[in-house]
């Protein structure tokens, strides 16, 4: 039997799913190890501080869990363990890339610059470590332009500037770092050496992209396995934000054409090659738009308040009924992408009522 890791937090959770009665973001991991254990792996659950890095896990596939605590300390620590793995020859799913990327908008487009150039091109964006660098930079393209911190979601910390000094005004809040102590430090550092290079108290990256004009909303595409999951997001009231406004509609597609926008998610995973991922495209009426992606630790709740899926069938696109059962969904994405071409979704275990999150 194929051995498979699954290393959880110090909470003992893993991956993200929503929000249960504990007030966790977690699936269970009991089954999830029963799911995979019906498709004939052998499933080991092991603690993050548990892991034995002087093991010899040469092609053993691990499965882990990120984090987005404050400050994304824990995450750091997360990622040397991860990239320890890889470095040692294990199959981390995803890749390591994608976990530095999880959370981390400039790492994010580092990689869209890499892996899908032209959208990048189209989106114009930069990425600064410091305000003072964005201060001294020469900004091409139409304005207004969007400012995200690398770190937040559900479009916490991005901001929409119409010019240069509202740009400045916003990146100077987001880019903060500094207390009190600090500033008063340089701040005298300052006036007792006049030879003393100033240290940037604005130190938080992060990015300046175009805005694509028009735009009333998003789509939410999943990824996971074979099916495709879709919502249309509708921007918030008054704000050119879609992402956390929770005005979700599984039906309208806001006149766009749903197997197009599944041609186009299809081919943006086959890219990204991880058994998972999360999509936030626009529409600007002539063409897609990828907004953002992640692969591992986002919010399933598209696929979990979903009616069905969609599934490529030869040159079109079908649709599935099936009510989610999010555990089982992602066994069989890892599976599937394991084992290509796939077998079918593992027989499910016996359900106890309290093994199910909630999905509210």
């Amino acid at each position: 039997m194929t051995r498979i890791l699954i290393l959880t937090d110090y909470r003992g959770t893993f991956y993200s799913t929503a929000r249960t009665q504990h007030g966790l973001c977690t699936m269970d991991v009991d089954r999830i190890t029963a799911y995979l254990a019906g498709a004939g792996l052998a499933p080991e659950v092991i603690r993050l501080a548990d892991l034995d890095l002087s093991d010899d896990l040469r092609g053993v596939p691990v499965l882990y869990t990120s984090s987005e605590d404050r400050g994304l300390s824990y995450k750091s620590w997360i990622e040397d363990l991860v990239l320890a793995l890889e470095t040692r020859g294990a199959q981390v799913l995803p890749g390591y890339r994608y976990l530095r990327a999880h959370h981390n908008k400039v790492m994010m487009e580092a990689l869209r610059t890499h892996l899908f150039p032209a959208d990048a091109r189209r989106l114009d964006t930069r990425s600064f470590g410091t305000y003072e660098e964005l201060a001294e930079a020469t900004l091409d393209g139409p304005w207004p332009k969007v400012l995200k911190s690398a770190y937040g979601a559900g479009s916490q910390f991005v901001a929409r500037a119409a010019n240069r000094t509202e740009l400045l005004r916003a990146a100077r809040t987001l880019s903060r770092t500094h207390d009190h102590a600090e500033s008063v430090r340089e701040h005298g550092r300052r006036l007792l050496r006049r030879a003393h290079h100033p240290r940037s108290l604005h130190r938080q990256k992060f990015l300046v992209q175009a805005l694509i004009p028009g735009l009333t909303g998003d789509f939410k595409v999943l990824k996971m396995g074979a099916r495709y999951y879709t919502l249309y997001r509708r921007n918030r009231p008054g704000d050119f934000r879609a992402s956390g406004s929770g005005d979700f509609d599984f039906q309208d597609m806001a006149g766009v054409d749903r197997d197009a926008l599944l041609d186009y998610a299809e081919q943006v995973c086959d890219v990204l090659g991880t058994p998972l991922a999360s999509l936030d495209i626009g529409h600007s009426g002539d063409r897609f738009h990828l907004i953002e992606f992640q692969c591992l630790h986002f919010g399933t709740v598209t696929a979990e308040r979903s009616t069905g899926y969609h599934v490529r069938a030869g040159e079109t696109w079908q649709h599935v009924d099936e009510e989610c059962d999010i555990e089982a969904v992602f066994c069989a994405a890892i599976v599937g992408h394991l084992r290509r071409p796939g077998p079918a979704l593992p027989a499910q275990p016996t359900r106890s009522a309290t093994s199910r999150p909630s999905t509210h």
